[in-house]
């Protein structure tokens, strides 16, 4: 008898084997994430003008190409007569009402609301945002009916692979953060953050954050925004995405993860001080491992639609993304950017 269990334990053994060596890899998932994404003022003309595609011409076919793409909506959708909640704020942004057809069309998949313009027009227009969003396929996150809705993560599914994502953002003003018995976006607070991830970690194989924080048109991220980042990755992040400065700023590989702290503006009617452009962080995933991360510097066409750089104007673009990462390895003398390769 015992020779006979020895030999099937055996032959188990071998056909187990057998499946592990030929089954096959796992796919690959790519996921694209950019920075602020403005779709009114200016932009919102242009769009009238010349077709509510026309901000993503250049760069849509790039997008498109991604499983996952993932940006920030800097402001929400809604008639051009609606009323502003704030009247005194110096800047309230709205998009066309149909502009999530062409955000679809771009190629989006995932959009980031938190952020200090999702309650620019009152309660109604954000979740009427989220709504029109919905139907195009779009899934929004980080701002809802109460703070309970605005913390829910969005769960997307590729390629067998699952990704989570949370969203946290500051404001001007206590009103726009979402409460118990208020519409609102989800503000960064760790405490909060920290129980999000370790919930959302075990529904998922990637957890990836989206913040919208800094100062505007600082190019370096500040000490605690770097402790934060550190900490947030500690808890179980796989990728952070930042926004809101406007501008680049570097992006930092912590224990092989990494955190861009801010991807600038994508589509944006800005020009000043280094906002006329911005970069895309691709994240390729083989099954749950991070497999490659590539920057994909950008330029303008007409002086507000990206479009991906070339020739000298990448090079520039690459050199000026290791200049921005020199400060988070220590100094110019010390640039590390390792894994992030350029595309």
């Amino acid at each position: 008898m015992m020779v006979i269990a020895r030999a099937l334990l055996c032959l188990l053994l071998l056909i187990s084997t057998s499946f592990a060596e030929n089954a096959p890899a796992p796919a690959d998932t790519k996921l694209l994430a950019v920075g602020d994404v403005m779709l009114g003022r200016y932009i919102a003309k242009v769009m009238q003008t010349n077709g509510s595609d026309y901000p993503f011409r250049q760069i849509a076919p790039v997008l498109r190409s991604a499983d996952i793409v993932l940006g920030n909506l800097e402001g929400i959708m809604t008639p051009d007569d609606a009323a502003v909640a704030y009247p005194d704020k110096p800047y309230s942004f709205h998009a066309p009402i149909d502009a999530g057809t062409a955000l679809k069309e771009a190629g989006f998949s995932v959009l980031s609301l938190a952020n200090n313009h999702a309650m620019d027009y009152g309660s109604d227009a954000l979740l009427r945002t989220r709504v029109l969003l919905n139907k195009q396929g779009i899934a929004s996150f980080g701002a809802g009916r109460d703070i309970a809705d605005a913390r829910a993560p969005v769960i997307v599914t590729k390629n067998g692979t699952r990704f989570g994502f949370l969203g946290y953002g500051v404001a001007h003003a206590r009103a726009v953060y979402a409460a118990k018995k208020r519409a609102g976006i989800s503000p960064l607070v760790m405490e909060r953050v920290h129980a999000d991830i370790v919930a959302l970690r075990i529904r998922v194989d990637i957890v990836i954050v989206s913040l919208h924080w800094g100062m505007e048109y600082d190019t370096v991220p500040s000490k605690l925004q770097r402790e934060e980042a550190h900490q947030i990755i500690d808890w179980g992040a796989d990728v952070i995405i930042g926004h809101h400065p406007h501008v680049m700023q570097g992006v930092e590989l912590y224990k092989g993860r990494p955190i861009a702290y801010s991807l600038g503006n994508f589509v944006f009617d800005q020009k000043r001080g280094g906002a006329d452009w911005s970069a895309i962080l691709a994240c390729t995933f083989r099954g749950k491992d991070l497999y490659l991360i590539e920057a994909i510097p950008l330029a303008r066409y007409r002086s507000y639609f990206p479009v991906v750089a070339e020739g000298k104007a990448k090079e520039q673009r690459m050199q000026e993304l290791k200049r921005l990462a020199a400060p988070l390895y220590g100094g110019a003398n010390a640039v590390s950017l390792s894994g992030l390769n350029e595309r």
